[in-house]
């Protein structure tokens, strides 16, 4: 059985209207199109739908037990039809969101403020979750959104890679955190290899794996590193024991809300400048949501319009 939605439209009409000339004006056809269209149905579900007079158009018993399940098909289309367009509109929704703890209490919150007074109806749900799980929260379904730094080369999700679709927001540069009081606090900028006389508190348990490349042309740097001091897996905890005295580390631009919160002070590192890349990402494969594909475009403009220091936009 193959009807259509306009034979259903057609015959809720005339059996509304009580006449096809009546319905045919309703639906701006001409008579005998409308005509056509319930013969067409009527062919189709081999029973006649209405008894037609000269006078009057009535509905057959077949026609009168079909209606209601047509006008409630219709209707349900109706509104199936209408949240479409809400959630088109991002009137209504639900907006999932994953990032790493650092930045779901730094970066986020602003991109996510910046959002919401566009689109206010929208529910937004944030996941702050460990940095080695934050691509798990896409595959799990979890989150459709994933913010966070890039995983370099060997992480887990390298497997994975040709499933997601990234669009980097900005590469964030990383800074040496001290105390106010630090010899290095008024340093216009410091080099890796001046942090020799302080020890060094790795940020994250990746952090050195990451860094050495990078300073492989050094050797009294890579002995900062070569071990470190101290080794932890989150930046906050790497901030309190700098303020406690105990040394020094390291942090990207977006963190500058914490270390301030800390008491402490941001230094630029150079020679080399240590830049990493900030990415959303989702699964390849599947459509984003209205609210997620408004959130990836207005985080790019977000980050235009307001840059942080020393981050810079990707390929510059």
């Amino acid at each position: 059985m193959n009807l259509t939605l306009r034979q259903l439209r057609a015959f809720v009409a005339v059996a509304d209207a009580g006449s096809f000339t009546e319905a045919s004006r309703q639906l701006h056809l001409t008579q005998s199109a409308l005509s056509v269209l319930v013969r067409e149905m009527e062919r189709e579900l081999g029973v006649r739908l209405f008894d037609r007079s000269t006078r009057r158009v009535s509905l057959t018993e077949a026609g009168a037990e079909l209606q209601p399940a047509v006008r409630r098909m219709l209707s349900d289309l109706a509104g199936a039809v209408a949240n479409v367009g809400e959630l088109r509109d991002k009137r209504r929704g639900v907006l999932r969101l994953a990032a790493p703890q650092l930045m779901a209490c730094t970066l986020l919150p602003r991109l996510v403020a910046d959002w919401r007074r566009r689109y206010p109806d929208v529910e937004v749900r944030l996941a702050d979750t460990p940095p080695e799980h934050l691509l798990a929260t896409l595959y799990e379904g979890e989150a459709e959104l994933a913010i966070g730094p890039d995983r370099g080369p060997g992480s887990d999700g390298d497997a994975a890679e040709a499933t997601l679709e990234r669009h980097v927001l900005l590469e964030d540069r990383h800074w040496l955190v001290c105390p106010e009081d630090h010899p290095l606090r008024k340093r216009r900028r410091v080099r890796w290899n001046e942090l020799g006389p302080w020890p060094f508190i790795a940020p994250t348990r990746d952090f050195v794996r990451r860094v050495l490349p990078e300073l492989q042309d050094d050797e009294a740097a890579r002995a900062i590193l070569s071990p470190p001091a101290m080794e932890v897996s989150y930046l906050t905890t790497a901030m309190g024991l700098v303020a406690a005295g105990l040394g020094v580390t390291a942090c990207p631009t977006y963190s500058e809300s914490l270390v301030r919160a800390h008491g402490l002070h941001m230094v630029p590192l150079e020679a080399p400048a240590f830049y990493r890349e900030v990415s959303i990402y989702r699964l390849a494969h599947r459509a984003m949501s209205p609210a997620a594909a408004s959130f990836v475009e207005n985080a790019m403009d977000f980050v235009r319009r307001h840059p942080s220091r020393g981050a810079r936009r990707p390929g510059t």
